[in-house]
C-alpha cells in the first residue's frame, strides 16, 4: 500500500514538472504569436509589455528593444489604459537599467511609474514599484532604506492577499538582512518566502530563494549543502535559458569553491559568470566578477594578473558607485516629492474653489443660527433673572425670620444671664457666711467637709462668672463669623455652628457642657462631626482652625 502511494506521488510530481516545462517553452512562443496576431494597437502594446517582462530574465537585450517599441506605440496618449501601459513600461525599463547598474535612471523610471499608479490608486502596482525601489537601494548598499521599502510593499501585498508578492518581498528582504550580517533574520525571511512559493508552485522563485540561500550556507560553513544548491540552480537556469539567474548561479559556484580554497574551479566559474555579464551588460555583476578574479589570481600568486583585474574592477565600480549617481538618485527623490506636493496643492485649490458656495451657505446658516441662539439665550437670561429675583425675595423673608429668632434667643440669653447673676450673688453671700460664721465654730472632723463644700461653691461661682460676660463675647465673636461659616461650610447644622462659636471663645469641653447643658458624649460627638465636615487632618487642632477663620 505504502509503495503504491509513493509511486502515485512520484507520478504527480513528475507530470507537474513536465507541465511546468511545457508552459515555460510554450509561453515565449505564445507571446510572440500574440504580438504578430494583435488586432489593435492597444492589444499589441499589451502583448509587447508582457513579452518584455518575460524576456528580461532570459534575453536582456531583447527585452530592452521590445520595451522601446512599446513606448513608441504608446507615444503621448493620455487615456487611462495608455497611462497604465506606460507605467508598466517604466517598471520594465527600471528593471533593465537596474540590472545595468544605472541606478539613477532606474529610480527615475520607478518614480514615474509610481506617480501614474497613485493617480489611479492602483495599490497592487504601487507595491511592485516599492519592491523594485527596495532592490535599487539594496544594490547601493542602503539596506535600511531597502528594508523599509520591502516592508511597505509586503504590507500592501498582505492587504491584497498577493502571496507571490509577499513571498518576493521576504526573499529580497532576506538578502538585505544577510548583507548586514543579520543571518537569523535572513533565514526567517527565506523560509517564509520558500514556503509561500511552494504553496503556489512557483519553481522560478524557489530557485531564486535557493540562489540566496547559497550565501547563507557559505557563511555558516555548510559548503556541501551550498554546492548542491549551486549545481541545482545552474541546471535550472540553463534548462530555462535564464541568463541573469545563470550569471548569479555561476558567481555563487565561484564563491563556494573560493570558500573551500579550490581556486582553479572558482576561477572557471567566475569566468563563465563574467562572459554572460559582459554580453548582457550586467554592469554590477561585471564589476564583481573582475574583483573576484583579482582575488583568486592573488591567491594563485599571479600578482600581475591580479593587479590588472583589480584595475578593471575599479573602472567598472567607479562608474556604478560614484557620488554623482547618489546625488542623481537623491535629486530624483526630491523632485518626485516636490511634484507630489505640487499635485496635492493643486487638488486643494480645486477643492477650495468648489467649496465657495458651500462656505457661503454655511456662513448664512451660521448667522441665522446665531440670531436664533441669541434670542433663546436672551429669553433664558430673562427667565433666570426672574427666578433669581423670586429666590432673593424668599431668602430676604427667611433672613428676616431668622433675625427675629436670633433676637428672641438673645433676649432669652440675657434673661438667663440675669438669673445666673442673681444666683451667683446668692452663692457668694452663702459662701462668705460659711467662711465667717460656720467654719470657725464647727469641729475639726466637719471642717474638712465644709472646706470641700466651699471649694465646690467657689468653682461654680467662677464658672458662672465666666457666663456672666458670655453674652457680650458671643455678640462680639458672632459678628460675621456665623455668616462666613454658612458660606464656607453650608453643611454645618445650627448646633454645630453654635459649638464652633464657643470653641472660638476658647471654652473647654466641660465649660461647653455647662453652657449648653449637654452631656460630655454629646459635645464630643458634635466636635467629631464638625471635624469631619471641615475635612481636618488627624494632627490638625479644631480650635486653632476655627480661630483662623
Amino acid at each position: 500500500m505504502i509503495k503504491h502511494l509513493i509511486f502515485f506521488l512520484f507520478l504527480i510530481n513528475f507530470f507537474s514538472v513536465i507541465a511546468q516545462e511545457a508552459d515555460s517553452s510554450i509561453s515565449l512562443e505564445d507571446l510572440l504569436k500574440e504580438v504578430t496576431e494583435a488586432k489593435s494597437e492597444e492589444e499589441k502594446i499589451k502583448t509587447l509589455l508582457d513579452l518584455a517582462e518575460f524576456q528580461y530574465d532570459r534575453n536582456f537585450s531583447a527585452s530592452n528593444e521590445i520595451i522601446e517599441e512599446a513606448l513608441k506605440l504608446i507615444g503621448n496618449k493620455a487615456d487611462s489604459v495608455s497611462l497604465q501601459q506606460l507605467a508598466k513600461a517604466y517598471i520594465v525599463k527600471g528593471v533593465v537599467y537596474r540590472r545595468k547598474a544605472e541606478y539613477p535612471i532606474a529610480i527615475g523610471y520607478y518614480l514615474k511609474a509610481k506617480s501614474i499608479y497613485e493617480k489611479f490608486n492602483d495599490l497592487e502596482h504601487i507595491s511592485d514599484v516599492l519592491h523594485n525601489m527596495g532592490m535599487v537601494y539594496r544594490y547601493q548598499k542602503k539596506h535600511k532604506k531597502a528594508i523599509q521599502h520591502y516592508k511597505q510593499s509586503i504590507k500592501i501585498k498582505g492587504s491584497l492577499k498577493d502571496i507571490h508578492g509577499i513571498a518576493a518581498g521576504y526573499n529580497m528582504m532576506g538578502v538585505s538582512y544577510r548583507q548586514t550580517k543579520r543571518i537569523d533574520s535572513a533565514i526567517i525571511c527565506y523560509q517564509k518566502a520558500k514556503k509561500m512559493f511552494r504553496s503556489i508552485n512557483s519553481l522560478d522563485d524557489i530557485q531564486r530563494v535557493n540562489n540566496n540561500m547559497v550565501a547563507v550556507n557559505l557563511r555558516q560553513k555548510k559548503y556541501e549543502k551550498a554546492l548542491l544548491l549551486v549545481k541545482e540552480n545552474i541546471k535550472y537556469a540553463k534548462k530555462y535559458k535564464k541568463k541573469y539567474s545563470l550569471c548569479i548561479a555561476y558567481r555563487n559556484a565561484s564563491n563556494t569553491y573560493k570558500k573551500t580554497k579550490e581556486y582553479t574551479k572558482a576561477l572557471i566559474y567566475i569566468d563563465s559568470s563574467l562572459q554572460i555579464a559582459l554580453k548582457e551588460r550586467f554592469r554590477e555583476l561585471t564589476a564583481k566578477a573582475y574583483l573576484r578574479k583579482s582575488f583568486l589570481q592573488s591567491k594563485m600568486e599571479n600578482y600581475k594578473e591580479a593587479y590588472n583585474q583589480y584595475r578593471i574592477f575599479n573602472r567598472h565600480s567607479d562608474s556604478i558607485f560614484n557620488i554623482e549617481n547618489i546625488k542623481k538618485v537623491q535629486e530624483l527623490e526630491l523632485s518626485y516629492r516636490f511634484n507630489q506636493e505640487k499635485r496635492e496643492v493643486e487638488l486643494l485649490a480645486k477643492e477650495e474653489a468648489s467649496k465657495k458656495w458651500l462656505y457661503f451657505i454655511l456662513f448664512i446658516l451660521t448667522i441665522v443660527s446665531t440670531l436664533i441662539i441669541g434670542i433663546l439665550l436672551f429669553r433664558n437670561y430673562k427667565g433666570k433673572e426672574r427666578r433669581l429675583q423670586i429666590k432673593l425675595e424668599k431668602e430676604q423673608i427667611q433672613k428676616e425670620l431668622l433675625d427675629q429668632k436670633i433676637k428672641v434667643n438673645e433676649d432669652e440669653t440675657k434673661r438667663l444671664i440675669a438669673d445666673n447673676t442673681m444666683r451667683m450673688e446668692f452663692k457668694q453671700e452663702l459662701l462668705n457666711r460659711l467662711k465667717k460664721e460656720i467654719l470657725p465654730v464647727v469641729p475639726e472632723e466637719i471642717k474638712q467637709k465644709v472646706n470641700t463644700l466651699t471649694s465646690e461653691i467657689q468653682m461654680q461661682i467662677k464658672t458662672e462668672g465666666k457666663l456672666s460676660d458670655l453674652q457680650n463675647r458671643i455678640i462680639e465673636v458672632n459678628k460675621g463669623f456665623e455668616a462666613k461659616l454658612i458660606e464656607l461650610y453650608p453643611s454645618l447644622t445650627k448646633t454645630e455652628r453654635e459649638i464652633c462659636t464657643l470653641l472660638r471663645l476658647n471654652l473647654s469641653i466641660k465649660e461647653i457642657m455647662v453652657v449648653r447643658n449637654s452631656s460630655l458624649d454629646a459635645v464630643k460627638s458634635t466636635r467629631y462631626r464638625i471635624r469631619k465636615k471641615l475635612k481636618l487632618a488627624s494632627k490638625q487642632e479644631l480650635e486653632s482652625y476655627i480661630q483662623a477663620i
